[in-house]
């Protein structure tokens, strides 16, 4: 459906073409959109408006659905997986455009007050403070000896606030040792950051996979919490590091002054294209701080995790060989490689009598039920599997000594699970990050990546290379002949009969 031939109104064309799906005009509508972007042409941002509207349709949850999807996924994903400037400038008049759209509305109406009382009219201001905040950068020494507070921003997802989050959260707590760091975002930040001194967590929720209103209006909540810690304080005592969030909608909406904020651009162009973004992260901090530092991710486990887990390896003999696979592809079906290459390799690790495969069963719904087909898979070509959950991880007695084993549980439990592993196997999704931060030899499987700079930018930055990463570039053309041989091949690497290329 061509933007122009729409008559601006989809609930017209949709009830006059019952047979067409919501997925298919928001799908048709957002290719639209990015075509005119790939040709260089001047974007038509009715599209985005149309999508908005559908995305407010309170009389159907599957055109809300669609909408946001078509939004994020087909639009602004794609415009950030990109990594150039030229896609940031886009995305940033895309979420302008989606913020606009949303302050005209009545559920945005907290969101228009708290812009206009900032004196953020329109969007043209909004864009202009982007583009400052990012001049003169580096931080004074006396203003880096009165900072008393600093609070960051989370990435939202697991394996970015490994990659990226991880090196700020420690690289600031040596730089400003008086100082106390408080980090936004979701329940797992305090199982990658247990136990850091003067680290705090402060919870707050970030609708990824929720509505258009939630993600969007949830900034005039992150502002008052924020405000809350800088109140009380003398000016130029708080800085604000913001790591490309989605909290603050990648760094264009305003939370503390422009002076103290500091936005790590990630997907802007860089003089050296294949860099990953841990490297970035650390080459920004040293413009920032005026330092010559690099460090890896890392992650701070909670010992209880740790305790479970070795409580539950004990079981098992000592020389066998423990394999933990993670299969989640954080909701990005392309990260996956077609059936039945999952299949074949578990049943090719099995075929190993000294390996203990432990599947984590990942988060959500969809993973969970692939793992239980997969466990039953073993179960009908006659391997030992069974199931267990986080709950009975040291109780529950696992009647084999080789065989695969389907555990449920948090990401705490998972870190600690690959932190005591022999080897670890997962696509490139955040178990990935959790792996190399803890220095456990890693075999990844590298699929969909849009482009050459994404596979650049999130291999994850290891230790002594521990981690070996192989990218497949075009999983849809794979044939069965081809799974096999994959499967095979990754089996003889997660095993150590065969050394990366």
């Amino acid at each position: 459906m061509k933007i122009e031939t729409a008559n601006h109104n989809w609930q017209q064309f949709l009830a006059g073409n019952p047979i067409i799906s919501p997925e298919v005009i928001a799908g048709e509508l957002s290719a639209g959109f990015m075509s005119q972007l790939a040709a260089d042409e001047k974007p038509d941002f009715r599209a985005i408006d149309l999508l908005c509207g559908m995305a407010l349709f309170e009389e159907s949850l599957p055109v809300r659905k669609a909408a946001v999807a078509a939004l994020y996924k087909n639009i602004v994903e794609q415009l950030c997986d990109d990594f150039t400037t030229r896609g940031v400038e886009l995305c940033n008049l895309v979420l302008l455009r989606m913020i606009g759209f949303i302050r005209r509305q009545k559920e945005g109406e907290s969101l228009n007050l708290l812009l206009n009382e900032l004196n953020y009219g329109d969007q043209d201001p909004l864009l202009a403070r982007y583009e400052k905040i990012h001049q003169d950068i580096a931080l004074s020494p006396s203003l880096k000896d009165q900072i008393r507070k600093i609070l960051i921003l989370s990435r939202v997802t697991v394996g970015a606030d490994v990659a990226i989050t991880s090196i700020m959260v420690h690289r600031l707590a040596r730089s400003f040792p008086r100082a106390e760091i408080i980090v936004y975002g979701p329940a797992h930040l305090p199982e990658i950051f247990y136990g850091l001194p003067r680290v705090h967590w402060a919870k707050f929720h970030y609708e990824r996979d929720g509505g258009l209103i939630g993600r969007l209006t949830s900034y005039a909540a992150l502002y008052q919490q924020l405000k809350m810690e800088w109140e009380g304080l003398h000016d130029g005592q708080t800085l604000l590091f913001d790591p490309d969030s989605r909290l603050s909608q990648l760094a264009l909406l305003p939370l503390l002054a422009d002076r103290y904020t500091r936005h790590f651009p990630s997907r802007s162009d860089q003089r050296d294209a294949s860099s990953r973004l841990s490297q970035l992260t650390n080459r920004w901090l040293n413009e920032v701080l005026d330092e010559q530092t690099n460090i890896l991710p890392q992650i701070s486990i909670r010992p209880a995790h740790l305790d479970n887990v070795q409580r539950y390896f004990a079981q098992f003999p000592m020389g066998c060989k423990k394999i933990v696979i993670n299969l989640g592809v954080g909701n990005d079906c392309r990260k996956r490689l077609p059936d039945p290459f999952e299949e074949q390799l578990l049943a090719g690790l099995l075929q190993d009598d000294g390996a203990l495969v432990v599947l984590d069963s990942g988060c959500h719904p969809d993973e969970r039920e692939r793992a239980k087909a997969l466990m039953e898979m073993m179960q009908m070509r006659a391997f030992q599997a069974t199931a267990v959950s986080e709950k009975n991880l040291t109780s529950k007695q696992i009647p084999f000594h080789h065989g695969l084993v389907c555990i449920q549980g948090g990401i705490g439990m998972l870190s600690a699970l690959i932190d005591q592993a022999d080897v670890f196997f997962g696509y490139d999704s955040c178990c990935q990050h959790l792996a190399t931060a803890r220095g456990t030899r890693s075999v990844i499987c590298f699929a969909g990546a849009p482009n050459d700079r994404f596979f650049d930018r999130w291999r994850p930055l290891d230790k002594s290379g521990s981690t070996t990463t192989i990218r497949i570039k075009d999983s849809s053309q794979l044939t069965g002949a081809d799974l096999a041989e994959l499967a095979e091949k990754f089996c003889r690497m997660i095993l150590a009969e065969e050394k990366p290329d």
